[in-house]
């Protein structure tokens, strides 16, 4: 299973080949994607689309559920999520 270090690292990956203005080492897991990094509502399409090639049943949907109900949108919030679909589906294939 990937741990979710890694699974930050290959966010900040993402985040910054939809933004390429940002700068990968300015990003941390607290950073909030939409107030820090400055994603919009197209910006965070764009971003489902790149997580859904690696993560196929990943919910964006869930993750701004989850954003809005705890007001937390951070990096480290959205690599969990991806950590957690990671782990079902790998126990799913077991």
């Amino acid at each position: 299973m990937i741990g979710l270090d890694e699974h930050v690292r290959a966010l900040v990956d993402d985040l910054v080949a939809v933004k390429p203005t940002l700068r990968p080492e300015e990003i941390r897991p607290e950073s909030s994607i939409t107030r820090d990094l400055g994603f919009d509502s197209l910006d965070l399409v764009e971003l489902a689309a790149r997580i859904r090639d690696e993560h196929p049943d990943f919910d964006l949907l869930r993750w701004l559920e989850d954003a809005m109900s705890s007001e937390v949108d951070s990096v480290g919030s959205m690599a969990e999520l991806l950590a957690r679909s990671g782990a079902a589906a790998g126990e799913e294939k077991e």
